[in-house]
């Protein structure tokens, strides 16, 4: 549909970018297992309610210079780091002060739990309908200086986050939305109607009028809804 080819853009830029580092031979890792303190920095007191919707490990090798570059046994020898994702919801008025709070007490929660975790993304949205496109309330990465790929063997062998630092993004609109300005049910479930993959192969002039009837709704509806909840997503 011409609408997702509209919007599909806007999310994709969302997206975190890959960095790339290119550095000469890793010294031989240290066979001793050692972690160094890392200190979250957060107010307890202005945590929101939250609940997490989808959380996912991946690992993969703590590479710092191109594949070609490592012998077969080299590779082998390159230690894997930790990957967490998460995914969570939270109320439509939380302040920006308080989803800050709250994602950097997520991270601290999850790296009490499991030490080995080298890397956390965290996505913030107001609708649990909207995980997988981007972003709506905000974004968190924990990482070395606060950029994905950049672990390295020593990090990933012995947890060293001394220079591990946060990169939180936070929507504009978040704290400045009324519920007046929400969508209602209603309207979530027409947007979703049309933004349904069952219409993606046609034009609009083809599935508007099947939408339309749907929901007993005009043109106009219809596009003034799309148009409201759009909006309110980005």
């Amino acid at each position: 549909m011409k609408r997702i080819l509209w919007i599909l853009p806007i999310l994709i830029l969302m997206s975190c970018n890959e960095t790339k580092n290119d550095k000469k031979t890793e010294p031989e890792l240290e066979t001793s297992k050692f972690e160094s303190k890392y200190k979250t920095d957060f107010d307890s007191t202005k945590i929101s309610t939250f609940t997490i919707e989808e959380s996912e490990f991946s690992s993969a090798k703590a590479m710092t210079q191109k594949l070609s570059d490592y012998s077969r046994q080299e590779l082998k020898d390159i230690p894997k780091f930790i990957r967490l994702t998460v995914s969570i919801v939270v109320p439509f008025d939380i302040s920006k002060e308080s989803l800050d709070n709250t994602l950097k007490s997520i991270v601290y929660e999850k790296t009490e739990e499991d030490k080995d975790i080298d890397e956390i993304l965290i996505f913030a949205y107001d609708d649990k309908n909207d995980i997988g496109t981007g972003y709506t309330y905000g974004k968190l990465l924990w990482s070395p200086n606060a950029k994905t790929g950049n672990v390295t063997p020593e990090i990933a062998k012995n947890n060293i986050r001394t220079n591990y630092k946060f990169d939180i993004i936070i929507k504009d609109k978040v704290g400045n939305i009324s519920k007046s300005d929400l969508p209602t049910k209603r309207e979530l479930e027409i947007y979703n109607e049309i933004m349904s993959e069952k219409y993606w192969d046609m034009q609009d002039e083809e599935s508007d009028p099947i939408i339309m009837k749907k929901f007993n709704i005009s043109r106009k509806e219809l596009k003034d809804i799309w148009l409201k909840v759009a909006a309110n997503k980005l």
